[in-house]
């Protein structure tokens, strides 16, 4: 359940994944408009990621679902109208307050707490992995869907429909179709100024925070990347793009899931070392490489191992929460905070991309782009290098041996 509610609620902001051109067309906007929007998102993203965590550890995770999935259904119904530049910041807005201060950290909170130290590495694995599976059958369906339009517009409207129809009909069975099991394990007494003070002191947090920006530079290279194909002088077509798109969505549940068992094998914090280091270098050659029809075929080569490794060192980078020394009760709050740190690039990536594809012709913008990412991945490869120095893997989790009435 908390896959498929995240699969609805997170891939929505992203459609431009799959879909930048029609989107573009069919809501008649400029490359400023697309980023100011993916920025909108992510400010109310980063606006919520406290208080989530706040409310992740006081309520139940599957209340917060279903609010998550109905409060959706709305804004995905208002998308299919295909209402104007106002109306899509408010929605893009809206998508961020229900994501975040609803979903996000009850997410990953329930996650965390299911299994013991040993196990991170395949749960977040499973659920990055179950999370890819389902959206990557959700893209594949809304490509087939949109396909069947001419108007672009209506094939949008379509897609938009699709996920209402989805995402208000699990909500709804949700809500009827079992009991409330009360808190499910959510902590009810309140967060004090010492447990926030407890978090910020902690230096693997703030490491942690550094290695989760990096990550999402790599996540939006992988989103550029179809664009990349289509509009750099490798004159892929909308539809071969579309397919490259599906193609790479489908190895998030590949990469997910061998990334956690890789993980509980190697250390987490040493399996996303690695896929940092591999990353930088893709991009690096992304940066510097010919962009003409006739190297299409290495873009095809690309799109299955960058594809996986990104969503592989998506899946893991939570599972190095194991060695941040947080008591559980606090586990909640934790990712609010590193999330705020971490995901705040989702405000200004966006940006970055749309002044350098303004600025500069395709070819030159989206090889910037790739190379600001490679720097990125550098910083975030460094942090992880220094977690790893400071031994944090081998730091007891004193206060995890603690329930959270003995911490009171």
């Amino acid at each position: 359940m908390l896959s498929s509610a995240a699969t609805f609620i997170y891939s929505a902001p992203y459609l431009r994944q799959q879909f930048r051109s029609p989107l573009m067309e069919a809501f008649q906007l400029t490359e400023m408009q697309l980023g100011n929007l993916s920025s909108t998102y992510g400010i109310a993203c980063m606006l919520c990621y406290l208080p989530g965590g706040w409310l992740a550890d006081r309520v139940s995770p599957r209340r917060l679902v279903i609010i998550s999935l109905l409060a959706g259904a709305v804004t995905f119904a208002w998308m299919a109208t295909v209402p104007g530049y106002s109306s899509l910041l408010v929605i893009y807005a809206a998508w961020g307050v229900i994501g975040i201060l609803v979903l996000w950290s009850a997410m990953l909170r329930q996650v965390r707490v299911i299994g013991d130290d040993g196990e991170q590495g395949r749960l977040f694995g499973l659920l990055e992995g179950s999370r890819g599976l389902f959206e990557a059958a959700l893209f594949t369906l809304a490509s087939l869907l949109f396909s069947w339009f001419t108007v672009q517009a209506a094939g949008i409207s379509a897609v938009f429909g699709l996920y209402a129809l989805l995402s208000g009909g699990l909500g709804l069975w949700m809500l009827v179709g079992s009991k409330d099991a009360g808190a499910d394990g959510a902590e009810s007494a309140a967060i004090k100024i010492s447990d926030v003070l407890l978090i910020v002191r902690e230096p693997t947090v703030w490491l942690m925070c550094v290695m989760l920006t990096a990550v999402f530079h790599l996540f939006w290279a992988i989103i550029e990347f179809p664009s990349f194909g289509e509009r750099a002088g490798f004159e892929m077509t909308v539809a071969a793009t579309l397919a490259m798109g599906t193609l790479r969505v489908w190895m998030r549940p590949v990469g997910g899931v061998l990334g956690g068992i890789v993980g509980d094998r190697i250390a987490n914090a040493r399996a996303v070392l690695w896929l940092l280091a591999v990353g930088t270098a893709i991009c690096v050659f992304l940066a510097t490489m010919s962009t003409s029809p006739g190297s299409t075929w290495i873009l095809w080569a690309l799109v299955v191992p960058f594809g996986s490794l990104v969503y592989a060192v998506r899946g893991l980078i939570w599972a190095v929460l194991q060695d941040c020394p947080i008591p559980t009760y606090l586990t909640g709050t934790a990712i609010g905070f590193i999330s705020i740190m971490g995901y705040s690039s989702d405000i200004y990536i966006p940006q970055v991309s749309s002044y350098l594809l303004s600025t500069y012709a395709d070819q030159a913008g989206y090889q910037l782009f790739f190379a600001y990412i490679a720097v990125a991945s550098v910083i975030g490869f460094g942090a992880t290098w220094w977690l790893m120095r400071l031994g944090a893997a081998d730091v007891p989790l004193a206060y995890e041996a603690e329930s959270h009435v003995g911490a009171r």
